[in-house]
C-alpha cells in the first residue's frame, strides 16, 4: 500500500504532497526531518522508520527525499520499489534534471504521473511507453501550446490497454537498429587492517533498446551462478530465468533497467587504499595513501576520498602529492579530490590536525573511497552473448562494463602516545 507521498527539498521544505487514501498531515515531514538532521549525512537515514502512528519509509535521490507514511505493517520493498519507480520516470520525462527547480516548474505534470502511477495505494501504470502515451513530455513547445489553447497535457486518447505486450508499443520503426547494455557494479566493502571483512557487489544490467518490430532478445551471462537475490524487470521470462539463468524477454522500447542483482564474497578490489593516525597530546600526525591494487591497463578515474575529523579539530597542515585537499571545519570534513590514478606513482596525503593543547584521542581513521573504472568486473561476471530473434534485420549490439564505489570504507590504524 502507497498510501501518500511527499516529496522534500534539501532544506527539508515540502515541494509535493500527495494522498491516495486517507490524508496525513503534513507534520509527519517534521518528525522525518529530525531524523535527517540527527544523521552525519542523508544516506544514513535508515529506509524505515518507527513513529508511534506511523512507519516512515523513504528514499534518498538527487538530493531530494520521497516519504510514504505506513500506518500499518505492510512489505516495505513494494512501498520503496515504487517510489524509486517514480524517480525512474520523472527523471525519464525531464531529462535526467531532477531538482528542486525542476519540480516546481513542472507540478502540474508530476501531479498527472502520480495520479496514474498508483491507483488507490496501488501501483498502476508505471511502464515510460504507457505513461508518456498518455501523458505529453514537458517541453517549451507544448507548454505553449497548452497554455495558448487551453488544453491539458494529458491525453484523451489513452490507447489500447490490452495488447498483449503492454510495455512494448506495436509498429516501432527505426532506421538504424541497435541494442546497448550497460553492466554497472557497485562495490560495498568494509576493510579493515589491510584485510576485507565483508565485501558484496550490487549490480544493475541497464539496457537502451532501438530496435524495429517486435524482437525476442536472449542474453547469457558468464558464470550465472554467481547471481544472488536477482530482480527483474517485468518483460523477462522468469521460469526460464530460473531454470537455465538466462535472461529472455520482449523489451520496451528506450531505456530501461533490465535487472539487479547481488555477488557475494568479492575478494578482489580495483584499488587499495591505507592511513595511519598517531595521536599525541594536542596534536594528530596522518598519512593515507592510495593506489591501484594490482597491475591492469585500466585507468581508475573519479577517485575521491573523505574522512571525519574530529570535533575538537581547530586547524590542520594537510596536503597531497596528487590533487586537492578541502577541509570543511563547519562539518568537520576532509575531501581529497584525487581524479585520476597516476599509473607510476602513489598518491599521498600528509599532515597534521591540531587540537587543543594537551587533548589527547584515541580515535580510528575511517577513509571513504569514491572511484570508477570502466571495462572492469570485479565480481568476475559478465555478459558472454546477446541474441536477438524474431527480426529480419542484423541490429548492432554494444555491452560496456563498469565498476564503480558503492559504500567502499577502510578503517585505518591508529596509535597514542603521551
Amino acid at each position: 500500500d502507497l498510501e501518500n507521498l511527499f516529496i522534500l527539498g534539501r532544506g527539508g521544505e515540502v515541494l509535493i504532497e500527495k494522498h491516495w487514501r486517507g490524508r496525513v498531515r503534513r507534520g509527519v515531514t517534521e518528525v522525518f526531518w529530525e531524523h535527517v538532521i540527527k544523521a552525519e549525512r542523508p544516506e544514513q537515514v535508515m529506509p524505515v522508520l518507527v513513529t508511534p502512528k506511523h512507519y516512515l519509509v523513504h528514499v534518498h535521490r538527487f538530493g531530494l527525499f520521497f516519504l510514504s507514511t505506513v500506518p500499518r505493517e505492510v512489505a516495505p520493498l513494494l512501498v520503496i520499489e515504487t517510489q524509486h519507480r517514480i524517480v525512474d520516470v520523472l527523471i525519464k520525462y525531464f531529462q535526467k534534471k531532477l531538482n528542486e527547480e525542476t519540480i516546481r516548474e513542472n507540478f502540474s505534470t508530476v501531479y498527472q504521473l502520480l495520479d496514474e502511477m498508483v491507483d488507490g495505494g496501488f501501483p498502476a501504470t508505471t511502464e515510460l511507453s504507457r505513461l508518456q502515451a498518455i501523458i505529453a513530455p514537458p517541453s517549451l513547445g507544448n507548454k505553449a501550446t497548452n497554455w495558448l489553447m487551453g488544453k491539458s497535457a494529458v491525453s484523451n486518447k489513452l490507447g489500447k490497454t490490452s495488447q498483449l505486450i503492454p510495455w512494448r508499443p506495436k509498429n516501432i520503426k527505426y532506421m538504424n537498429n541497435e541494442v546497448y547494455f550497460d553492466l554497472v557494479e557497485f562495490i560495498d566493502c568494509i576493510v579493515a587492517n589491510d584485510q576485507i571483512v565483508k565485501c558484496d557487489v550490487f549490480a544493475d544490467v541497464r539496457c537502451s533498446c532501438k530496435l524495429s518490430g517486435m524482437p525476442d532478445l536472449t542474453v547469457t551471462f558468464s558464470q550465472p551462478s554467481l547471481i544472488d537475490d536477482a530482480s527483474l524487470h517485468r518483460c523477462v521470462r522468469i521460469n526460464k530465468f530460473k531454470k537455465e539463468r538466462v535472461v529472455s524477454f520482449v523489451p520496451p522500447d528506450g531505456s530501461f533497467k533490465l535487472m539487479n542483482y547481488r555477488v557475494r564474497g568479492v575478494t578482489r578490489l580495483p584499488i587499495f587504499v591505507k592511513g595511519h593516525v598517531k595521536w599525541t597530546p594536542g596534536n594528530g600526525s596522518v598519512s593515507v595513501s592510495v593506489g591501484p591494487k594490482f597491475n591492469q591497463n585500466k585507468s581508475i578515474e573519479g577517485v575521491v576520498l573523505t574522512f571525519p575529523l574530529p570535533r575538537d579539530t581547530q586547524s590542520n597542515t594537510l596536503t597531497a602529492s596528487v590533487g586537492s585537499v578541502r577541509v570543511d571545519l563547519v562539518n568537520m570534513v576532509c575531501r581529497w579530490d584525487i581524479g585520476k590514478l597516476p599509473p607510476k606513482s602513489t598518491p599521498r596525503l600528509e599532515g597534521g590536525i591540531i587540537l587543543p593543547p594537551g587533548k589527547l584521542l584515541d580515535e580510528q581513521l575511517t577513509v571513504r573511497a569514491e572511484f570508477s573504472c570502466k571495462t572492469l568486473s570485479v565480481s568476475g561476471l559478465g555478459i558472454d552473448h546477446v541474441l536477438v530473434k524474431n527480426v529480419k534485420y542484423k541490429p548492432f549490439k554494444g555491452v560496456r562494463q563498469i565498476t564503480k564505489a558503492g559504500v567502499f570504507e577502510v578503517r585505518c590504524s591508529s596509535t597514542s602516545s603521551k
